[in-house]
């Protein structure tokens, strides 16, 4: 029986949180979980119930499958792209992107 790696998880929850351009605290808000929770399952050192983890894949748009094992599901894949081409660069940043993404995904029947 595979053994559930806490560590992997929080790390997949921290890439796509931080591609969404959300705090630790954001993300916990729309979970109803604590700041000092969130940075505790990113971290891997707390277990998270099956709860917690279906809000916050719901919150993050991925699959459970993809927070647990690391597959993506075809409908979330673009946002896994995306946090990932974001990863290291600065909240201004994100926030200017996904502003931008909006305005352009406004205009998608012009294209």
């Amino acid at each position: 029986m595979n053994q559930i790696n806490y560590s992997d998880i929080g790390g997949r929850i921290r890439l796509q949180r931080e591609g969404l351009g959300l705090t630790q605290e954001q993300l916990g808000e729309a979970c109803d979980l604590s700041t000092s929770f969130v940075g505790h399952i990113e971290r891997g050192s707390r277990k998270l119930s099956v709860e917690s983890l279906y809000k916050i894949a719901g919150v993050l748009n991925v699959s459970t499958d993809y927070l647990l094992l690391g597959r993506m599901v075809q409908e979330t894949s673009l946002p896994i792209e995306i946090a990932s081409s974001l990863k290291g660069s600065s909240q201004t940043k994100r926030e200017q992107f996904w502003r931008t993404a909006k305005v352009l995904a406004g205009h998608l029947d012009e294209l």
